[in-house]
């Protein structure tokens, strides 16, 4: 189920939403929801990581939640698309808002890479305690403790790449509007 609701998340990628309510722009308003949403998963992953019962217990919400980071993250860049066409920035702002897309779209692949190792990491958890999914070549490559550890190693990696690129795009678009 989490696997279907991780790729339902990319059907977000073609949805472009350009302005909300009286032409205000939808990117500033927008972004709001993975610069709360992302830092919370990455820092929930690393405690559930440390301590695994917890994860035992919300890690069902934690994937959701990261599965609706991820979809917000598609969402936000449209709408900084959109925003960056209407501006026509030259110069400075162009070159700043040029890095700040740059960087959120890195922030997206490690994130996508955040979100499905998460959920193959909850599988995993699941299995190891002794909860199969009945697909068997799943079942075997994941029970191994050894195949958990790394998992768990991986991702903790992942959240601190999401937490820097997440703080690097936000970052990034500071400075084009105050500084471009």
């Amino acid at each position: 189920v989490l696997t279907l609701l991780g790729f339902l998340g990319f059907l977000t990628l073609p949805i472009r939403i350009t302005t909300i309510y009286s032409g205000l722009p939808a990117h500033p308003l927008f972004v709001h929801v993975p610069v709360i949403l992302i830092p919370a998963t990455v820092v929930a992953a690393v405690v559930f990581m440390i301590k695994p019962e917890w994860f035992s217990r919300y890690g069902i919400a934690l994937a959701v939640v990261s599965i609706v980071a991820m979809s917000s993250i598609f969402l936000t860049m449209q709408a900084g698309a959109a925003l960056r066409a209407a501006l026509n920035l030259q110069g400075q702002a162009a070159n700043l808002i040029s890095q700040h897309a740059h960087a959120a779209h890195i922030l997206a692949i490690v994130y996508v890479v955040f979100t499905a190792t998460l959920i193959v990491i909850f599988a995993a958890h699941r299995i190891s305690n002794c909860m199969p999914t009945g697909l068997g070549i799943v079942d075997r490559l994941l029970s191994p403790k050894s195949a958990f550890a790394t998992l768990r190693v991986v991702l903790v990696l992942l959240s601190i790449g999401a937490g820097y690129m997440c703080f690097r795009t936000g970052d990034l678009g500071a400075k084009a509007v105050w500084e471009g």
